[in-house]
């Protein structure tokens, strides 16, 4: 008698969980103050400088394609991160890196990493980071 019972639940719980999930739009209740979706806002992206490599990321799922990338301290990047399936950023807190892009769009910002070190980057979407959206930004000495 058990299974029919969960049974029942789960097929009244399943359109709760498809409603959350669905939407990824960037809106924001008048009533609300800061950014969309925590993380530093999904609208704006760090500067790109003239000149800088530009190094192609895809956002997909939850995962991030390379997932590990090298550059050499001091070196300008633009990060050209394409998203395939709903909105996702690239950020790097601790240089002030952000780029986001909706389902289908592409776009870019930049960073520059002085310090040797590794770094990591991650989906500030909420839940993204949770669910393992991160990578490894390896800056080598130049």
């Amino acid at each position: 008698m058990r299974r029919p019972l969960a049974v029942v639940l789960f097929v009244l719980a399943l359109p709760l969980v498809v409603t959350a999930c669905g939407d990824t739009t960037n809106t924001v209740h008048p009533s609300m103050s800061g950014p969309p979706m925590g993380g530093m806002g999904h609208g704006g992206a760090s500067p790109v400088a003239s000149g800088a490599r530009r190094i192609d990321v895809d956002a997909t799922s939850f995962e991030f394609m390379p997932s590990e990338i090298t550059v050499t301290a001091g070196e300008d990047i633009a990060i050209s991160l394409t998203s395939r399936d709903l909105l996702h950023d690239f950020t790097v807190d601790e240089l002030d890196a952000h780029v986001s892009a909706d389902k289908g769009e592409t776009a870019e910002g930049g960073l520059r990493a002085d310090k040797p070190g590794r770094y990591t980057y991650y989906c500030s979407v909420t839940g993204h980071r949770a669910a393992g959206m991160e990578g490894t930004l390896i800056v080598e000495t130049s």
